[in-house]
């Protein structure tokens, strides 16, 4: 069970974690993709974006087709997109990218609770769903400073390849 919830609440803490890591790199990835600070800081609206739509569909999807194939897809299309960010040349790649990545990464946070709800009798379901928010709520204060951390020693760049 222990390692379940652990599994369960890295994937819900994906999305909350590629949205806070690379906050510290958006003045240098302004510079470096040669673009306002504004235009950069519009990757992170393109990313709630993705993130609103994404939950939208990842719902129905788990019900219709079961917890594995979604979760799947998901997890591939953030993996694609990180990559996409990694390599992005323009802001508007980026932009592109993030969208992607977010709409990759909130599988793990629909799917994730639907997993808990589906295995766990309803009284245990609020903690285990409790547990699964300790990741979601972890990462705003670990993740930039993370991100810092990173943009430090390698750049803006590998934050997405991490």
């Amino acid at each position: 069970r222990t390692r379940l919830v652990i599994l369960l609440g890295a994937l819900t803490a994906t999305g909350p974690w590629a949205i806070d890591m690379y906050l510290p790199a958006l003045p240098a990835l302004a510079r470096d993709l040669d673009t306002t600070l504004g235009a950069a800081q519009g990757t992170l609206s393109a990313f709630f974006l993705g993130m609103a739509v994404g939950q939208l569909v990842y719902g129905p999807l788990a019900d219709r087709y079961g917890r594995r194939p979604p979760m799947l897809a998901g997890l591939a299309l953030f993996t694609v997109a990180s990559v996409a960010c990694a390599a992005a040349t323009d802001v508007g790649q980026l932009w592109l990218a993030r969208l992607a990545q977010a709409l990759g990464s909130c599988a793990g946070i629909v799917v994730a609770r639907a997993v808990a709800r589906d295995l766990y009798e309803p009284l245990d379901v609020a903690h285990i769903l409790s547990r699964l928010m300790l990741g979601t709520g972890v990462a705003p204060s670990l993740a930039p400073l993370l991100g810092a951390q990173v943009l430090a020693v390698a750049g803006w760049r590998t934050i997405f390849w991490l």
